[in-house]
């Protein structure tokens, strides 16, 4: 269960706003939880996972209403990550839709009225994002299991300003390191694909016979 209450600092008083429930369990966020009051606009934003995929939802501050569901689809919100209520705009982390590997992680804004959905950080690699102290601007760090990482500054609009640096391997490759194969099997179901990394030795024969270990 998870639940919204508003408390009056001067009477004490506190009112139930909202409550959602499962049978299962409730996950609101990713790393925090991804409920956002909107005071200034009588609304507040809510996650979760009522159609199967975690998404967002705008809600009526007063009457706990839902409003409208800002996103939808069957990827995954995971973390709210910045609203700005000036030009009525959502930032958010998701994993899943865009093509390739469904764990990376990609920075997306969307209106708050659910339309003109944006990749702001279209290399296809796993994003790790931070915003400067005026959310005008934000580092993108990417990289993927084979390539190494790189860094750049990104305006809110998701233009690059400024490369910041790129990480040289050279000498973890002249060390002898070799990068894990990226592989897709299909479940035991036969349908739903899975997505692994093979880490062989860095000395791989393979006219040998090598042990595995399934790491899920």
């Amino acid at each position: 269960i998870a639940q919204l209450r508003m408390a009056d600092p001067e009477s004490g008083e506190v009112r139930d706003v909202f409550k959602e429930e499962a049978e299962t369990y409730y996950e609101s966020g990713y790393n925090s939880a991804n409920w956002h009051v909107l005071a200034e606009r009588d609304e507040f934003l809510w996650f979760s996972e009522q159609d199967n995929w975690g998404h967002l939802y705008l809600h009526d501050l007063q009457t706990g209403e839902l409003k409208r569901q800002l996103t939808s689809g069957s990827w995954s919100v995971l973390q709210l990550s910045k609203v700005d209520l000036e030009n009525e705009k959502v930032y958010f982390i998701a994993a899943n839709k865009e093509s390739g590997d469904p764990y990376y992680q990609y920075l997306y804004r969307i209106d708050m009225d659910g339309t003109d959905l944006k990749n702001l950080t279209p290399v296809i690699a796993n994003h790790v994002i931070n915003w400067s102290d005026s959310e005008n601007y934000f580092t993108d760090v990417f990289s993927t299991p084979t390539t190494a990482a790189r860094a750049v500054v990104r305006n809110s609009a998701g233009e690059t300003v400024l490369a910041l640096e790129e990480v040289n391997i050279d000498a973890l490759l002249a060390d002898g390191w070799v990068a894990p194969e990226p592989f897709v099997v299909k479940a035991r179901d036969q349908i739903t694909d899975l997505y692994g990394l093979m880490y062989k030795p860095s000395n791989f024969d393979p006219d040998k016979s090598y042990p595995i270990l399934n790491y899920l």
